[in-house]
This record gives C-alpha cells, sequence and structure tokens, in this order.
C-alpha cells in the first residue's frame, strides 16, 4: 500500500514538471511580492524507530506570503507509545517509554497550483532531545536525556476542501544529523503521512462576507 502511496505521488510530481516550466528565481520574486498571512497547521508523520512503526505529530505556525510560499516554526513529538528494557545506574528498568521531541523551523514551497491541487516541498530543521521515561511511585522520571539535531525533507500533495481546508499527504525522509548516543534506537527514517491546513485569508473573507451581508440585512428598512 505505501509502495502504491508513493508512485501515486511521483507520478503527480512528473506531471507537474511536465504541466509547467519553473523559474525559481522569478517565482520567489513574485511570491514576496504578495500579501502576507497567518498560517497555522497541524500533520500527522508515520516513521519508523529502529525499524517499529511510529507515529510523530506536528503542530506548525507562521506566515504564508500568497498562496505559494510559508515560513514558520513547528513543535514535534512521538505520539507513539514505544518502550524498551533498559539500565539507568545499575538499576534494570522494564518498559522505559522512548521519547523524541524538537522545535523545527520550516519552510514550504508551492511549485504547482492547478484548480483545487497543489503540489510542493517543505523542509524543516529541528532540535531538540530524545529520552528515556518512567514512573515511579506515581512520579515520571526521565533519563539518557541528550541533544538531537535532524532534518527533514517533505514533497507533499495537498487538495483544498471549499477553499477553507488543505487536506494533504507527504512523502519525505529523516535525516538524523546528530543523535543522542545514551539511546540506542535508530531514529533515520522514511516519512509518510498526513495533515490538515486551516487557509485563514479565505476563512476571513467569508467572515467579511457575513458580516458585510448581516450589516446589510440589518440596514434594510
Amino acid at each position: 500500500m505505501r509502495q502504491l502511496l508513493v508512485l501515486f505521488v511521483w507520478m503527480l510530481v512528473f506531471e507537474a514538471f511536465q504541466a509547467q516550466t519553473i523559474n525559481l528565481s522569478d517565482s520567489l520574486r513574485h511570491v514576496f511580492r504578495q500579501r502576507i498571512t497567518p498560517s497555522f497547521k497541524f500533520d500527522t508523520r508515520n516513521s519508523f524507530i529502529t525499524g517499529n512503526a511510529a507515529k510523530f505529530y506536528g503542530i506548525k505556525a507562521g506566515l504564508s506570503f500568497g498562496k505559494r510560499f510559508s515560513v514558520g516554526l513547528g513543535y514535534n513529538f512521538i505520539a507513539t507509545r514505544y518502550s524498551e528494557n533498559i539500565e539507568s545506574n545499575g538499576i534494570e528498568i522494564k518498559n522505559a517509554e522512548v521519547r523524541m521531541n524538537y522545535f523545527a523551523p520550516f519552510a514550504e514551497y508551492v511549485f504547482f497550483q492547478r484548480g483545487p491541487w497543489e503540489i510542493g516541498t517543505n523542509i524543516q530543521l529541528g532540535i531538540g532531545s530524545s529520552f528515556h521515561r518512567y514512573s515511579q511511585n506515581d512520579e515520571r522520571i526521565i533519563v539518557n536525556q541528550g541533544r538531537v539535531i535532524l532534518y527533514e525533507p517533505i514533497m507533499s500533495c495537498e487538495y483544498k476542501i471549499f477553499k477553507l481546508i488543505g487536506v494533504g499527504v507527504g512523502f519525505g525522509y529523516r535525516i538524523m544529523i546528530k543523535n543522542n548516543h545514551l539511546i540506542e534506537q535508530q531514529f533515520t527514517s522514511p516519512v509518510y503521512g498526513i495533515r490538515v491546513r486551516l487557509i485563514i485569508d479565505e476563512i476571513y473573507k467569508l467572515y467579511q462576507k457575513f458580516n458585510t451581508g448581516v450589516e446589510e440585512k440589518n440596514q434594510t428598512p
């Protein structure tokens, strides 16, 4: 199933490049002249930790230039409960959770638009920590905490619903630039997932239209 989804996305990407010639420098100059609006996103990304399936959640906020380029900051964390037996200070600990969370500046560029469809690229550079966490006497204890730095390039395809909500899929790779040597688990992994985006400028236009209609109705004798 994953292979079919990957093939589908790459077919869309190929069609995008065939459909239009991209002059990146000219496109970006035009993009930065566009109106700036706030952007909020929530995404779920599936990946692997040492071969075991693991889901990550991401909450992102930033600015969009027109409808082509977005920048901002996101917070990401492991949503799947994944545990292992470890030893800390000579004490054996069973079912210690493997956790990782990180903040990540991101940039996203939409290079193809046709009707409700969009195809773009997204990159983020994450800085955070990974650690083991377990409970003892109703207290959460963190051990083996260390810094991590990672890089995630992702190709995404999105469909707009009523121009208000963007729902899409993405495929990419997580590359661990710096690992926490206290944890043996491997976080470098393919990444694929689903995201939901609120299109703030369209929601605001709808709000203005609704308010204008209410005011006109109230002014009608």
